[in-house]
């Protein structure tokens, strides 16, 4: 068993938990963190990892599990992420001050926090983004404001942290989940979303868990300030013209 530990905020989602799984099979250690106890602990117990409660929401909390880790952290992997959909003339400044402090200060507090054992291990910081901040979606300006912050936190740190840590981010299309749930659970939609991707289906946790793997592990020697974009091919292809 490697003696680096690996932190993965949102743990207890359908990427943090098949990247967990991925990162146990190459031997790190794997701290997750999250808000669902439940999932958390039977994650946990498959894979025999440490886990802490929190909710990115409370910046106090969060910072206080974060540091409560023991251990020699080599990477931390931030895939909390929110589904807010709505007409831009009706979403309130709430709305976007909340999907912000989730998507995009909770990951900024996440990295702060435990920066220095990152620069002593030369580790690694791994953020999600979506699609629909590169594509450009009907009813998203409240998620890709904030994602599209997040890519470039990405670019940003990259280029500060450099070469000391890699940073990258992964940008995925539409993703079965507890948070699609509400979207997907009419077949008819669901079969309609597919459709879209010239790959036709929506991603799963295990379609970004081995490269997720890869950019944490010290076998990424030399991938920093990227936005992967895995998505069926939604992003860049066209079927038709």
């Amino acid at each position: 068993m490697s003696k680096n530990k690996i932190i993965i905020v949102g743990g207890s989602g359908s990427i943090g938990a098949a990247l967990a799984n991925e990162l146990f099979k190459e031997n790190y250690l794997i701290h997750l963190i999250g808000r669902d106890e439940g999932s958390l602990k039977e994650i946990a117990n498959k894979i025999s990892c440490e886990y802490s409660i929190a909710d990115v929401l409370n910046i106090e909390e969060l910072k206080s599990a974060l540091e409560k880790i023991d251990g020699n952290i080599y990477g931390i992997a931030y895939c909390v992420g929110t589904i807010n959909l709505r007409p831009f003339k009706i979403a309130e400044e709430e709305e976007y001050i909340e999907s912000f402090k989730i998507n995009t200060l909770g990951a900024v507090t996440s990295i702060k926090t435990v920066l220095p054992h990152l620069i002593q291990n030369n580790g690694s910081v791994l953020l999600f983004s979506t699609i629909a901040v590169k594509q450009g979606f009907t009813n998203h300006a409240i998620i890709s404001s904030s994602k599209g912050a997040i890519e470039g936190l990405t670019l940003a740190l990259a280029a500060e942290l450099a070469p000391n840590i890699r940073v990258n981010c992964i940008a995925p299309s539409l993703t079965m989940s507890k948070m699609s749930k509400p979207i997907v659970s009419n077949e008819k939609i669901k079969k309609a979303i597919e459709m879209m991707h010239p790959i036709p289906k929506l991603g799963e946790g295990n379609d970004y868990s081995k490269i997720g793997c890869f950019l944490l592990s010290d076998n990424n020697k030399w991938m920093t300030g990227q936005i992967l974009h895995i998505d069926g091919g939604r992003s860049t292809l066209r079927l038709k013209a």
